[in-house]
């Protein structure tokens, strides 16, 4: 439920939203056609009016309309990517049409886009702004042979890390970023400049990243609804609030009235040592309409991604002692000696099948153009699969009259995503201005196949489990059969936020006016945790095949227990200032400040300095300084579960099964271990750089920066042993270890960014493009709590050797990428290198598996051709078939060769097929 005060606001900025959209305003249309030098329309040219929030793009005809323009006299400007950009002026007459072609000449130099992020005054490059900021427009979106935002991201920004998750329960579907090495939660997501809400999954154990955070899922939107993607590289805290340590992603979208366009790809993985696999179709669009004095963009897409397998075949014994296949040292099967079909195991990509949508309105309210009503909103249903470890026919956890091969547990879960935006923007006398209201909501529902609960016994028809009294027949007997598929519950999370922001600028006698910014937000947050059906986690009593004890739940993952369902919310309230001048004509100073109140824990004020000197037109010192925190989520907080895990058993070379439970900070059995109450991390960001543009055709960046977190939040490692199962039995739990979110350590963060393009001409109509990134990062833990007394004694340690690998080098300490794309007419060509450096990993859950695995360098092809209304494209991703080095530690039989860690996967060459099409309409 709202709270009265935030369902109040609501309520008070959409009556002005829907009074305002009434207001009437005399306007005109402006159309044409945009031609180049040789005659040819240009398709995909953005124009815009000054002045106002109307906007449009070109047909694959090169005709174009702009609807609500206002009266008068206005300035109309073109740009796309390969041409100079050019404005003209036009005289709009009410009610009338007026026509204006325009012949834009090829050209080597930059494409300037309006910068929204990074400052709040107005700049018009990211250069001129005191921190680093990247743009990434649609068209380099387009040519990165991928929809998922995520890869996408982490192919255009080298300081991206997106670890391919694998055999990591819920994380196979919902697969976070991470960027300059932090968390997924340290990185704030707008839309349109609107805060997106995060994933109610918490991600409890994912490869290249510490356990235990929430971030957001970039892959619930649509690629074709984005104009550009701008990448803020630096703390923010105090201008876009908690969160905001390692940096801000702001997706800006396609508006204004345009052609529909659709975009298929199809792709399949065509690797050398194994089967082809990994089927994919995706299909996205999008149409810009004009609705009375409005314009409306639909975008959609659906993908369908067919699974992949790197696992080799297992060479442990499957349904009798002594039936194990005989494999070779490259996952060659030499002799087969039992009936199961190899691999039994999977390793790679699960089935995707997601459903996306994406609108975008956009009204005029006066005569003038100047204040403007909008509404976007998002709808997303995924459908994903993972995968667990294989249970062997013989296996205690399996049944054979149920499962006589064994059994492989696979995760279903179903993914709702919905998120709703609207407000007005414009100008008051003196003052631009922005009220908002969002909300959105992200639901995650456990659904599990092919598996079952042992302890409810063989059963399927009838119940056979005797309860904990081990009778059957008494009144403690669970009455149900076992199933072998199950609910095992949900998590549901859920964001509303109004949000008010103000600027104006003063003319106060420096070269430049002061832009004063203001602002306000009022948040409120919700985490539910939903209790699984009663078979997912109940212990039915009865015992294993071997007459021993069986784990209760189902198997992969045991569902929510009732004692853990929980639904709670809290407010946040935040009001912050910025102030950006010219102190002198080369010295610009940025400062902001921003408090912020949470219901739960208390209050926090961020502060940030930034400066940039410029001595002359083409060449920019930057530096900032600023603090920041990040309050402890709802979901580590409130969220507990009960996990299976697998250790490697150093006598047999077999993976054991162990149960662990997750219990929230306010649970008896992690009080028991040690557990406080969470307190907010804090961060300190310090960052100093240059851009230096030689010519409008060269660009080079360079920044480096040092973030310092304190009190870090993360999942303790797995706390174990006889005296910590002797503690979880006492406080009523049934497992071996136990975890807790705790705030474990201090950590510092040091780097540099290199950013670089040149752009030539080749030829009469020939532009290439050469462009760089390079990121380097260390990650470093400075400070630790020290262990509790509670585990005084048990041998069990907070902070294990897995734990500080996860933070410190799971991930590559060098990331680099060199891309060269080529246009002449018709026709492009891209050729993109990208080097991934070394990074550790220890997949034994053991201090003594740590291995290190080599730096690779990975090579991407895209050619295309326009044929008329359709451009034609063919590309492989990873053309020579790289894969990261074979893991030499705990592999099980071999059957897992590929380091779960791998920023780039190990799925081998893609190659795919594009065609993109644009409709000219009457």
């Amino acid at each position: 439920m709202l709270h009265r005060p935030l369902a109040r606001a609501l309520g008070a900025l959409l009556l002005v939203t829907l009074g305002a959209a009434e207001a009437q305003a005399q306007s005109g249309t402006v159309r044409g056609t945009v031609r180049d030098s040789a005659g040819a329309p240009v398709a995909g040219v953005i124009l815009t009016v000054d002045r106002t929030q109307v906007r449009t793009q070109t047909a694959a005809s090169g005709a174009y309309t702009l609807v609500g323009v206002p009266a008068g006299s206005q300035t109309v400007r073109a740009r796309v990517i390969g041409f100079a950009p050019q404005a003209a002026t036009v005289d709009v007459r009410a009610g009338q049409a007026t026509t204006l072609d325009l012949t834009l000449g090829r050209a080597a130099q930059q494409l300037q886009s309006a910068v929204v992020t990074g400052s709040r005054a107005q700049h018009t490059a990211a250069d001129e702004l005191a921190v680093p900021v990247d743009i990434v427009t649609s068209e380099t979106i387009e040519r990165q042979g991928t929809t998922e935002l995520s890869a996408i991201l982490q192919a255009v920004s080298p300081s991206v890390n997106f670890p391919r998750q694998s055999v990591t329960d819920a994380d196979d579907i919902v697969r976070p970023f991470t960027m300059r090495g932090l968390s997924p939660d340290h990185t704030v997501v707008l839309v349109n400049g609107v805060r997106r809400h995060r994933t109610a999954l918490v991600h409890t154990f994912a490869f290249g990243m510490p356990a235990g955070s929430t971030g957001v899922d970039l892959n619930a939107l649509p690629a074709s609804m984005i104009e550009r993607m701008e990448v803020l590289r630096d703390g923010a805290a105090a201008q876009y609030g908690a969160d905001a340590i390692a940096g801000v992603v702001n997706l800006q979208t396609r508006s204004g009235e345009f052609a529909p366009f659709v975009t298929a790809d199809f792709g399949r993985y065509v690797v050398g040592d194994y089967p082809d696999d990994g089927n994919t179709v995706n299909v996205n669009g999008g149409w810009g309409l004009t609705l009375g004095r409005g314009q409306l963009g639909v975008f959609a897409e659906y993908r369908n991604r067919q699974p992949t397998n790197r696992a080799w075949p297992e060479a442990a014994d499957q349904i009798v002692p002594g039936d194990a296949d005989v494999v070779d040292s490259k996952g060659r099967i030499l002799q087969k000696n039992n009936p199961v079909g190899q691999p039994n195991h999977r390793l790679g990509d699960g089935l995707a099948d997601d459903k996306l949508l994406f609108v975008d309105y956009r009204r005029p309210l006066d005569e003038a153009g100047r204040r403007v009503a909008y509404a976007f909103g998002s709808f997303a249903d995924r459908v994903g699969t993972g995968n667990g470890f294989y249970r062997q026919g013989l296996s205690e956890r399996n049944w054979p009259s149920i499962y006589p091969l064994g059994f492989l547990p696979e995760f279903r879960p179903d993914v709702l995503d919905w998120s709703l935006a609207g407000g007005v923007k414009g100008e008051v006398g003196d003052w631009a201005f922005d009220a908002a209201l969002a909300a959105g909501r992200n639901e995650f529902d456990y659904q599990l196949r092919n598996t079952l609960n042992t302890s409810l016994g063989p059963c399927l028809q009838t119940a056979c489990a005797p309860g904990l009294d081990g009778i059957l027949g008494n009144g403690d007997d669970p009455g149900i059969p076992n199933q072998t598929s199950f609910y095992a519950g949900g998590l549901r999370s859920m964001e509303t936020q109004v949000t008010f922001d103000a600027n104006r600028q003063y003319e106060v006698g420096l070269p430049s006016p002061l832009t004063l910014a203001v602002g306000a937000t009022l948040r409120q947050e919700q985490f539910e945790l939903i209790a699984g059906e009663r078979a997912s986690w109940i212990q039915g009593g009865h015992v294993t095949q071997y007459g021993d004890p069986a784990p209760a739940g189902s198997q992969v993952f045991s569902g929510f227990l009732p004692s853990t369902a929980t639904d709670v919310s809290r407010t946040n309230t935040a009001v912050y200032a910025e102030a950006e001048t010219d102190l002198s004509r080369t010295l610009l100073v940025n400062g902001a400040a921003r408090f912020e109140n949470y219901s739960d824990f208390g209050s926090q004020l961020s502060t940030k300095l930034a400066l940039r000197w410029q001595p002359a037109k083409q060449f920019v010192v930057r530096g900032a300084f600023s603090t920041g925190f990040r309050a402890p989520s709802l979901a580590q907080s409130h969220y507990g579960s009960r996990i299976t895990s697998f250790k490697l058993d150093t006598l047999t070379g077999n993976q054991v099964p162990f149960e662990v439970g997750i219990f929230s900070v306010g649970d008896p059995a992690a009080r028991a271990l040690g557990a406080k109450a969470l307190k907010a991390e804090t961060s300190t960001n310090l960052s100093a750089g240059f851009a230096w543009s030689p010519s409008e055709r060269t660009t080079l960046t360079v920044d480096g920066y040092s973030i310092t977190l304190k009190d870090r939040i993360l999942l303790t490692g797995f706390l174990g042993g006889p005296a910590i199962e002797a503690i979880l039995n006492a406080n009523g739990v049934q497992a071996e270890a136990g975890q807790y979110f705790t705030n474990i350590v201090d950590t510092r963060t040091n780097g540099i960014d290199i950013t670089g393009s040149h752009r030539v001409l080749v030829g009469a109509s020939g532009v290439l493009v050469l462009s760089t990134g390079i990121n380097y990062t260390t990650n470093e833990v400075v400070g630790q709590r020290p262990d509790p007394v509670e585990l005084n004694g048990t041998g069990a340690v907070l902070v294990d050797q897995f734990t500080r690998i996860q933070i410190e080098r799971e991930r590559p300490d060098w990331r680099g990428t060199l891309t060269a794309d080529y246009t002449r007419g018709r026709n492009s060509a891209l050729v993109r290198a990208s080097y991934f450096g070394s990074f550790h990993s220890a997949p034994g859950l053991c201090d003594t598996c740590e291995q290190v695995f080599g730096a690779r360098t990975l090579l991407d092809l895209e050619v295309g051709r326009q044929f008329g209304g359709v451009r034609w494209t063919l590309g492989a991703r990873n053309l020579l078939d790289t894969y990261p080095e074979q893991n030499t530690l705990d592999n099980g039989y071999g059957i897992f060769p590929w380091a779960g860690a791998s920023p780039f996967g190990y799925n081998g060459r893609f190659l795919y097929t594009r065609a993109q099409m644009q409709f000219d309409l009457p």
